[in-house]
């Protein structure tokens, strides 16, 4: 039986987990609405039913461990609401990085903390973190945008770097407000600039 302390670890990350992926099902959605085209609707939309799903897996192991998730997300909210007031995007595909550029990071923080996860939490944790469908599309339709169109990218590459700066702010945040979840702050923001700059060549664009 794992001890309380090793619970309160894995409640505490799979929470953060959890609010990450409702955050990219309300992502996914919204620009499921507002995207360019039907392809990219029913895209978008299919990925923000992955990211539900996720959540409620997450959700239920949570509860699983007796911990509280809606007090937790209440919690973590005014922090990811003051980050949504900083990042507000000006259109679809500032809001399509936006997503590339946190999910991208917040997943790299997750992946951190999976030593502290007992086994069966870490199996409900790795299946939400390799699932790389969201990533994927927004790592192919960002190039192919910014491939044809040099203004686009000169300003979705400015956009990133915002957002990796505001990104890796409400890391500390987190690291901070919720020590349970055992990551060291120095050396996951190094790993994340690493891993941010991959991202990004992916895409083209300079970190």
């Amino acid at each position: 039986m794992p001890s309380p302390d090793s619970s309160d670890a894995s409640v505490t990350t799979l929470a953060i987990l959890s609010l990450s992926e409702l955050s990219a099902f309300h992502r996914m959605a919204t620009d499921a609405q507002y995207a360019p085209t039907v392809r990219d609707s029913i895209d978008l939309s299919r990925i923000a039913g992955r990211s539900l799903a996720h959540f409620e897996a997450l959700t239920d192991r949570i509860e699983d461990l007796g911990g509280d998730l809606p007090r937790l997300l209440a919690e973590a909210e005014p922090s990811f609401t003051a980050f949504r007031e900083r990042t507000k995007p000006k259109d679809w595909y500032e809001s399509l990085m936006k997503g590339y550029v946190y999910d991208g990071i917040m997943k790299d923080f997750s992946r951190a903390a999976l030593g502290e996860l007992d086994e069966a939490s870490h199996e409900v944790a790795v299946t939400a973190l390799n699932d790389t469908r969201q990533a994927d599309y927004l790592r192919e339709r960002l190039a192919a945008a910014v491939a044809g169109d040099p203004v686009l990218a000169s300003r979705l590459a400015l956009w990133g770097r915002k957002l990796v700066a505001e990104t890796l702010h409400r890391v500390r945040e987190l690291t901070e407000q919720f020590p349970r979840a055992s990551v060291d702050s120095a050396e996951l923001t190094q790993h994340a600039l690493s891993e941010h700059s991959r991202r990004m060549s992916a895409l083209g664009l300079v970190a």
